[in-house]
């Protein structure tokens, strides 16, 4: 993504990783981590600083092992009711 610069992150380009899922019969074999390095690689190529996620609980030691660090953001959301 491309945001509005600042000075925490001058160009303004933030990369964000989503909907990562791992079958229970995988985990704990280095997939994950593979993937995310090949990710974070990529994203340095081509000069992204800043890289987002959200985790479950059972992610977040792998993501804390990448250098990954809570933030104070705060979300909103608002969920609106189906259409009849």
């Amino acid at each position: 993504m491309h945001r509005l610069g600042g000075p925490d992150n001058p160009s303004g380009a933030v990369g964000y990783v989503f909907n990562v899922a791992m079958d229970r019969d995988c985990r704990r074999r280095g997939y994950s981590r593979a993937c995310m390095q090949t990710l974070l690689g990529w994203y340095q190529q081509r000069g992204v600083t800043r890289v987002d996620l959200r985790t479950s609980r059972d992610g977040e030691s792998l993501y804390r092992a990448l250098g990954f660090v809570p933030t104070h953001s705060p979300t909103l959301r608002l969920v609106l009711p189906a259409s009849p």
